[in-house]
């Protein structure tokens, strides 16, 4: 098999372990934490918003460990952007939703606020300090959470009990192996792609990887905008927008330092900022997402790729 070949069958081998790999671990946690006697509502917080989140904190930690930090810093602004203008597009124009702004006010300020917080914070590069300043700031959202449980963003359902240990346990280690096999795969494949195709590894970490790692991001929020469930679908964005910057980011900083290319503020930062802070206004005076929202949304996120293509197109 030509290697080009190998290498593409790679990074889509190293998507699927990724999002089955999170699949199981949350299963088997959750399990494990049910037979364990824990509250449903900790697991929720916990064990499935963090497992949700595995795909992009492995591939960032991998990618971070090699030296490849614009394939970090990259998949987590890209994911931000890919879960707001490509997810809530097509989740918007598959279904229309209604929510009103009123039930979804503080999540979004909490939301605009923390990527305020983030984009200043990582403009030097990402050292142990910012690391636990987001990891804080991430606790104690948790907390909040914890003590005001009608105002959790992300709903996920939980998956379907079983008390079986073995099986369970199981499940944690085929999950830990799969995200672990799939990050690996992922970001080597990535690293070769980018440099075939001639372009900044920030390119690729920005939009196919961003892409990869949010499928289940993707999965949710359509089948819950498809289902009329609004809360869970615009609820699954804010929730992984979240823990993308302060969990993946925080978490990596506290033991490694993440340089950061200054040319991200020039574009893909504003671009983050912006279509977040769109969200207000679509959501108050619209009531929610209508399909020509979701077709703006798309179109955004076309230029998007388009202008990172034509501008970084650079050789590597």
């Amino acid at each position: 098999m030509p290697e080009l070949a190998q290498q593409i069958l790679l990074f889509c081998l190293g998507i699927f372990f990724l999002y089955y790999g999170a699949d199981f671990l949350i299963r088997g946690s959750v399990n494990i934490s049910r037979i364990l006697g824990i509250n449903p509502l900790i697991i929720g917080l916990t064990i499935v918003a963090f497992g949700t989140s595995m795909p992009e904190f492995l591939v960032s930690t991998v990618a971070s460990i090699k030296g490849q930090s614009d394939i970090a810093i990259g998949n987590v602004v890209g994911s931000n952007i890919t879960n707001i203008a490509l997810i809530l597009g097509l989740s918007a124009l598959c279904s229309p939703f209604v929510i009103t702004y009123t039930s979804i006010r503080k999540e979004l300020i909490i939301l605009f606020i923390s990527s305020l917080v983030f984009s200043f914070f990582i403009r030097g590069g990402v050292t142990f300090g910012e690391g636990l300043l987001f990891i804080s700031l991430l606790i104690i959202y948790l907390v909040y959470l914890a003590m005001h449980p009608h105002e959790i963003p992300f709903t996920e359902k939980l998956p379907e009990k079983s008390n079986s240990k073995l099986l369970n346990s199981f499940f944690i280690l085929i999950g830990i192996g799969g995200l672990t096999v799939g990050s690996n795969w992922l970001v080597n494949s990535a690293v070769y792609l980018a440099h075939i195709i001639k372009i900044p590894d920030i390119v690729i970490g920005m939009t196919i990887v961003a892409v990869g790692t949010s499928l289940p991001e993707l999965a949710a929020s359509v089948m819950a905008a498809i289902k009329k469930e609004a809360d869970i679908s615009v609820g699954n964005i804010i929730g992984s927008n979240l823990f993308n910057m302060l969990f993946i980011i925080g978490g990596i900083g506290l033991f490694k330092n993440i340089p950061v290319n200054p040319i991200i503020f020039t574009f893909e930062i504003p671009m983050m900022l912006g279509l977040t802070l769109l969200l207000f206004p679509m959501i108050f005076f619209q009531k929610g997402l209508n399909q020509f929202s979701g077709i703006f949304f798309l179109l955004i996120y076309v230029f998007f790729n388009v202008y990172l293509y034509m501008t970084r197109h650079l050789p590597v």
